[in-house]
């Protein structure tokens, strides 16, 4: 069975995904851009997580297949697709890092080697290492440990996720500055970077596509719009309230997100359509993949360093989509020889 719903969701997230990195109401008015950029669109990859989790179960159960080398061949084309495009954007890696951060040699190389491994080599590209990682944490998990312990694991680890995160000024209010667990967390912070990777971040919601597959639960169209409904409008009250007392200090997790991205896989399983949508598909993953570097030469070359705003959103949607559609051009050619 083809999830043709999950191919239009995707397609919408990746737009998404432009607008949380371009933020295109920031100058027309904050609260609207905050709710959009900040809050709204942070769906996006966790929805990818979950879809993922979702297709590779549903592909494992249907076709009866290995699910060790279902996932271990999954893990590898990820991984060779991150190692490709950090290489493509290596040489903005280099100048942001040596030219406009002033580096110097030995610590620029490290945190190129630490990010690469734990944070992402650069920005959106986070998520394909993210993924693998994911990936590999569920399956395992649930081989040695079951399904229930898996989720209470995943959820303790996401958890433990929000800490570092949004509910950061929470818990350092709860702690202290000077106690043993700060230090713990400040010594996690200094190697990992940021919890908003596989192991925090990504297994969870990867788990909760499996958990859809697998329970093949379904949901009423209506159902699923009123809980997406309800959910987000709760997330973004958590994420204003977060705000409000100034608990975040990075935007990526936040715990409605889950309820929110949940609903969201349960309405993108239940559109049904007739026309096929292996394009929207394909131009998903190009727009998240190449975005940023229009995004760059918008900020370097024709308006100004760390700009927000509706004309680097247009510069970069438009970019972005001519790029994203050459790709697939030649990717559709390639495959035909």
């Amino acid at each position: 069975m083809q999830y043709k719903g999950i191919d239009i969701v995707k397609f919408i997230m990746a737009l998404f995904v432009v607008i949380l990195h371009t933020h295109p109401l920031y100058a027309i008015n904050r609260t609207a851009d905050f709710l959009t950029a900040d809050v709204i669109a942070r769906m996006a990859v966790p929805f990818f997580f979950a879809a993922t989790g979702f297709l590779l179960e549903k592909q494992i159960n249907v076709r009866d297949a290995d699910a060790r080398k279902t996932i271990v061949r999954y893990v590898r084309k990820v991984l060779g697709l991150y190692c490709v495009w950090t290489a493509v954007y290596l040489p903005i890696i280099l100048y942001n890092k040596f030219i406009l951060n002033g580096e110097s040699f030995t610590y620029g190389v490290f945190t190129l080697i630490r990010d690469f491994i734990f944070a992402g080599s650069y920005g959106q590209l986070w998520y394909l290492s993210a993924a693998a990682v994911g990936l590999l944490v569920v399956f395992v998990l649930r081989k040695y440990l079951g399904e229930r312990k898996t989720a209470v694991l995943l959820l303790l680890l996401f958890a433990t996720g929000l800490t570092t995160q949004s509910y950061f000024g929470v818990t350092l209010a709860q702690i202290g500055p000077d106690g043993i667990l700060w230090k713990v967390m400040k010594a996690v912070k200094k190697v990992m970077v940021t919890c908003r990777n596989g192991v925090f971040f990504g297994s969870i919601f990867i788990y909760m596509g499996t958990w859809i597959a697998r329970c093949d639960l379904k949901m009423k169209v209506w159902k699923a719009v009123s809980g997406l409904t309800i959910s987000t409008l709760l997330f973004c009250a958590e994420a204003s309230y977060l705000w409000s007392i100034d608990s975040v200090r990075d935007k990526d997790m936040y715990l409605l997100l889950l309820p929110t991205v949940f609903f969201l896989m349960m309405l993108a399983i239940q559109i049904h359509i007739e026309w096929d949508t292996v394009f929207l598909r394909k131009m998903s993953i190009n727009i998240y993949l190449v975005h940023t570097a229009f995004r760059f030469i918008y900020r370097e070359f024709v308006g100004e360093h760390n700009e927000n705003g509706i004309l680097l959103f247009l510069f970069t949607l438009a970019g972005t989509l001519a790029a994203a559609y050459l790709i697939e051009r030649f990717e559709r050619r390639r495959g035909r020889t």
